[in-house]
């Protein structure tokens, strides 16, 4: 009996089967279509990439197939990460319509889709305050997608690089110029002219007449990188001493070396016989405002409105004229540039006689 071409065929089609049977035992699965790699664009950021430290993951990617009821999305970490807990994870659509659950001794975060299906596209799952691993190394995490028969239907793996951070190092050079100047007869602090030319290393009042103030200013610039800022003091070394040890006290009236560093309005000498400290006497004004940072009480130099206030020197408290809590340029007013007038008067008793001084700024930068 003769076979067909077609019987022929169908005879090779089943001891084909049939030795596929003989040699594995089971028939071969199909392929599971698409389940490789089929989602796409997915990346996960990750707050912090240094080792053994809590980072946050955010998840991005790509659907392709609709989520059905029941169905989920699984985010599977490596044993290398540590774990998280459900109060530190969000499913997509900040998790309205999924359900949370972890597993895989909390390392597997399932989002399942609860009550509604859910269209393919954009997602986003967020899983904070995860341990990264303790050693340098570029790790795999899987995300998978299945149905609510647990069947495949796609799937990527991302990788986040594990390193050691990188330590940025700089450095920026102190810095300092401090100036000081004279200024002409044209100046003006604190609404008083200044009478007396000066420079930067004399401040001559000049003839003093009886009755009457004779005042001499200066500038002082400041410029520095400092990141507190500077403070700007000044001290004197004596009272306005004469060849015979006659002196010009320090405002207001007061005796040897204890002028008031409390500013107030200008008063002057009370002249009284046989008190010394009353015959004349020295004081300073500074147009500085920034002064009420360093400390109460000198700020009071700019509190009036309708008079220049002065303060007297002693010999033992130093006199705040600048200050400023940053870096300055050396020319903005209050941060950089201040302005002092010094202003002396003396009544009839005061001796005759020349007189002087050493004046001293000191300048503290606190970087």
């Amino acid at each position: 009996m003769f076979k067909t071409k077609k019987q022929k065929k169908y005879l090779a089609i089943i001891l084909t089967i049939s030795m596929m049977v003989a040699m594995y035992s089971v028939m071969p699965s199909t392929d599971i279509a698409g389940a490789v790699d089929a989602i796409e664009d997915a990346s996960d950021t990750i707050s912090d990439s240094d080792l053994n430290v809590s980072a946050n993951h955010t998840f991005d990617f790509t659907t392709g197939t609709t989520t059905a009821v029941d169905g989920y999305i699984e985010v599977v970490f490596p044993v290398q990460f540590g774990t998280s807990s459900l109060a530190n994870t969000t499913c997509p659509d900040a998790g309205a319509n999924w359900a949370e659950t972890l597993s895989n001794g909390d390392r597997t975060l399932r989002c399942t889709a609860s009550g509604v299906e859910n269209a393919a596209g954009a997602e986003q799952i967020i899983i904070n305050s995860v341990t990264n691993p303790d050693s340098e190394a570029t790790i795999y995490i899987e995300i998978s997608h299945y149905n609510s028969s647990d069947i495949l239907l796609e799937r990527v793996t991302v990788a986040v690089a594990i390193i050691e951070d990188i330590l940025m190092t700089a450095k920026v050079d102190s810095s300092l110029t401090f100036a000081v100047s004279g200024t002409s007869t044209a100046g003006i602090v604190g609404g008083i002219p200044c009478k007396n030319a000066s420079t930067a290393t004399n401040t001559p009042f000049g003839t003093l007449e009886v009755g009457a103030t004779s005042t001499v200013c200066q500038t002082l610039n400041i410029t520095t990188n400092a990141d507190d800022g500077y403070t700007v003091t000044v001290e004197q070394d004596d009272e306005l001493t004469s060849d015979s040890l006659s002196n010009i006290n320090s405002f207001s009236n007061s005796p040897d070396n204890t002028g008031s560093t409390t500013p107030k309005g200008w008063l002057s000498p009370t002249n009284q016989l046989d008190q010394y400290h009353t015959f004349g006497h020295m004081g300073l004004h500074t147009d500085d405002s920034d002064l009420e940072d360093f400390g109460t009480g000198y700020d009071d130099f700019d509190n009036n409105e309708t008079e220049t206030w002065f303060a007297g020197l002693n010999s033992t408290d130093v006199m705040p004229i600048m200050h400023h809590d940053g870096p300055s340029n050396g020319v903005a007013q209050d941060s950089g540039e201040a302005h002092l007038i010094y202003q002396v008067e003396v009544g009839s008793l005061q001796e005759a006689g020349d007189y002087e001084n050493t004046l001293t700024y000191i300048c503290t930068p606190t970087f």
